[in-house]
Protein backbone atom coordinates (compact mmCIF):
# COMPACT_ATOMS: atom_id res chain seq x y z
CA UNK A 1 0.00 0.00 0.00
CA UNK A 2 1.29 3.77 -1.47
CA UNK A 3 0.89 5.02 2.36
CA UNK A 4 1.83 8.57 1.22
CA UNK A 5 -1.01 8.63 -1.57
CA UNK A 6 -3.59 7.90 1.19
CA UNK A 7 -2.21 10.63 3.47
CA UNK A 8 -2.36 12.65 0.36
CA UNK A 9 -5.95 11.74 0.03
CA UNK A 10 -6.83 12.63 3.80
CA UNK A 11 -5.47 15.90 3.29
CA UNK A 12 -7.58 16.84 0.10
CA UNK A 13 -10.42 15.70 1.61
CA UNK A 14 -10.06 17.75 5.15
CA UNK A 15 -12.08 20.80 3.97
CA UNK A 16 -14.53 18.69 2.83
CA UNK A 17 -14.97 16.60 5.72
CA UNK A 18 -15.16 19.86 8.06
CA UNK A 19 -18.02 21.01 5.72
CA UNK A 20 -19.94 18.15 6.40
CA UNK A 21 -19.99 18.24 10.34
CA UNK A 22 -21.77 21.99 9.15
CA UNK A 23 -24.64 20.49 6.63
CA UNK A 24 -25.09 17.45 8.40
CA UNK A 25 -25.57 19.27 11.69
CA UNK A 26 -28.18 21.45 10.30
CA UNK A 27 -29.65 19.03 8.67
CA UNK A 28 -29.91 17.45 12.20
CA UNK A 29 -31.49 20.40 13.19
CA UNK A 30 -33.93 20.65 10.45
CA UNK A 31 -35.28 17.19 11.15
CA UNK A 32 -35.59 17.46 14.63
CA UNK A 33 -37.74 20.59 13.64
CA UNK A 34 -39.60 18.60 11.58
CA UNK A 35 -40.25 15.91 14.15
CA UNK A 36 -41.84 18.46 16.62
CA UNK A 37 -44.58 19.78 13.78
CA UNK A 38 -45.55 16.43 12.77
CA UNK A 39 -48.54 15.14 14.20
CA UNK A 40 -48.86 12.20 16.17
CA UNK A 41 -50.47 8.94 14.59
CA UNK A 42 -53.99 8.22 15.31
CA UNK A 43 -54.82 5.38 17.28
CA UNK A 44 -58.36 4.98 16.42
CA UNK A 45 -58.20 3.96 12.75
CA UNK A 46 -57.72 0.38 11.47
CA UNK A 47 -54.16 -0.16 9.93
CA UNK A 48 -54.02 -0.60 6.60
CA UNK A 49 -52.48 -4.18 5.79
CA UNK A 50 -49.31 -4.41 4.77
CA UNK A 51 -48.19 -0.75 6.85
CA UNK A 52 -48.83 2.44 8.76
CA UNK A 53 -50.31 5.52 7.37
CA UNK A 54 -48.38 8.48 6.03
CA UNK A 55 -47.97 9.97 9.37
CA UNK A 56 -46.04 7.03 10.22
CA UNK A 57 -44.05 6.74 7.94
CA UNK A 58 -42.91 10.48 8.00
CA UNK A 59 -42.00 9.93 11.80
CA UNK A 60 -40.27 6.42 10.99
CA UNK A 61 -38.17 8.08 8.06
CA UNK A 62 -37.06 11.31 9.93
CA UNK A 63 -35.82 9.32 12.46
CA UNK A 64 -34.04 6.51 10.62
CA UNK A 65 -32.27 9.81 8.75
CA UNK A 66 -31.87 11.50 11.64
CA UNK A 67 -30.01 8.23 13.10
CA UNK A 68 -27.96 7.60 9.64
CA UNK A 69 -26.99 11.49 10.02
CA UNK A 70 -25.57 11.22 13.37
CA UNK A 71 -23.79 8.28 12.65
CA UNK A 72 -22.34 9.91 9.80
CA UNK A 73 -21.19 12.87 11.74
CA UNK A 74 -19.34 10.35 14.66
CA UNK A 75 -17.56 9.17 11.89
CA UNK A 76 -16.67 12.52 10.84
CA UNK A 77 -15.59 13.79 14.10
CA UNK A 78 -13.40 10.74 14.47
CA UNK A 79 -11.77 11.02 11.20
CA UNK A 80 -11.10 14.68 12.15
CA UNK A 81 -9.71 14.19 15.12
CA UNK A 82 -7.15 11.18 13.82
CA UNK A 83 -5.94 13.58 11.18
CA UNK A 84 -5.54 16.83 13.24
CA UNK A 85 -3.69 14.51 15.34
CA UNK A 86 -1.34 13.73 12.88
CA UNK A 87 -1.01 17.06 11.98
CA UNK A 88 -0.40 18.78 15.45
CA UNK A 89 2.62 16.57 15.23
CA UNK A 90 4.47 18.46 12.72
CA UNK A 91 5.76 22.19 12.82
CA UNK A 92 3.75 25.49 11.73
CA UNK A 93 5.33 25.41 8.76
CA UNK A 94 5.25 21.91 7.92
CA UNK A 95 1.21 22.34 8.81
CA UNK A 96 1.47 25.85 6.36
CA UNK A 97 2.45 23.72 3.49
CA UNK A 98 0.56 21.00 3.34
CA UNK A 99 -2.56 23.15 4.51
CA UNK A 100 -1.35 25.40 1.13
CA UNK A 101 -0.12 21.99 -1.32
CA UNK A 102 -3.43 20.00 -0.17
CA UNK A 103 -6.57 21.30 2.35
CA UNK A 104 -6.67 24.74 0.58
CA UNK A 105 -5.25 24.46 -2.67
CA UNK A 106 -5.14 27.87 -4.92
CA UNK A 107 -4.21 28.44 -8.29
CA UNK A 108 -0.80 30.13 -7.57
CA UNK A 109 -0.16 28.21 -5.08
CA UNK A 110 3.67 27.00 -5.11
CA UNK A 111 4.96 30.72 -6.60
CA UNK A 112 3.12 32.37 -3.33
CA UNK A 113 5.29 29.71 -1.23
CA UNK A 114 8.20 31.23 -2.76
CA UNK A 115 7.57 34.63 -2.32
CA UNK A 116 6.63 33.80 1.51
CA UNK A 117 9.47 31.45 1.84
CA UNK A 118 11.96 33.62 0.00
CA UNK A 119 13.37 30.19 -1.62
CA UNK A 120 13.17 28.44 -4.96
CA UNK A 121 10.46 25.97 -6.24
CA UNK A 122 12.71 22.88 -5.90
CA UNK A 123 13.00 23.39 -2.14
CA UNK A 124 9.34 24.16 -1.59
CA UNK A 125 8.59 21.07 -3.48
CA UNK A 126 11.68 19.23 -0.98
CA UNK A 127 9.94 20.35 1.92
CA UNK A 128 6.03 19.82 1.16
CA UNK A 129 7.83 16.40 0.43
CA UNK A 130 9.51 16.28 3.89
CA UNK A 131 6.23 17.54 5.25
CA UNK A 132 4.12 15.14 3.71
CA UNK A 133 6.61 11.95 4.73
CA UNK A 134 5.78 13.24 8.85
CA UNK A 135 2.82 13.77 8.55
CA UNK A 136 2.18 10.39 6.62
CA UNK A 137 4.67 8.66 10.07
CA UNK A 138 2.57 10.98 12.25
CA UNK A 139 -0.75 9.29 10.54
CA UNK A 140 0.20 5.61 9.90
CA UNK A 141 3.42 4.93 11.39
CA UNK A 142 4.79 4.25 7.87
CA UNK A 143 5.32 5.63 4.49
CA UNK A 144 5.90 2.16 2.58
CA UNK A 145 5.39 -1.33 2.78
Amino acid sequence: MNWVKEAESKLRDYAAKEQSLESVAERIAQLQAEMTCVRSATTDSTAVHGGGNCREDALLNNIVERSELERARDLAVSWLEWVNKALRALTDTDRHLLDVFYINRHKGHVERLCEEMNIEKSQVYNRKNAALRKFTISLYGVTET
